[in-house]
């Protein structure tokens, strides 16, 4: 099973996060058609990591690991961190930066895991 298109989604989403990322320590404010982007590329990348786990309709799967599982543990992780910033911002606008941080590091090791699985 072809392993580039996850590498490809997830580094896309990586890349939009990183630059959204430097943005907001700019203190600039980020467009909301990029915030979709980042978000709908994410959740699409999830969908291509469940074939990478589970196999393709035509039967083939990567080889068993614990990698695998622990990519997708902080994809998961990533995940809802994100959709937690936008419910704790009105409420303590100062949480914002270290929960964009947490969602961050997860984001980042959940990327550098599955490149340890997919190319290890």
């Amino acid at each position: 099973m072809p392993t580039w298109p996850a590498i490809a989604v997830f580094g896309t989403t990586v890349a939009i996060g990183l630059y959204m990322g430097l943005q907001y320590l700019r203190g600039v404010r980020n467009n909301r058609m990029l915030v979709g982007i980042h978000v709908l590329i994410g959740v699409a990348g999830l969908e291509v990591f469940a074939l990478l786990l589970r196999g393709a309709p035509d039967g083939t799967h990567l080889a068993e690991s614990r990698m695998g599982p622990a990519a997708a543990l902080f994809l998961a992780a990533a995940l809802f961190t994100g959709f937690v910033v936008p419910l704790i911002a009105p409420a303590k606008p100062g949480a914002v930066g270290p929960t964009l941080a947490v969602h961050a590091s997860f984001g980042l090791v959940a990327f550098g895991v599955l490149l340890l699985w997919v190319l290890g």
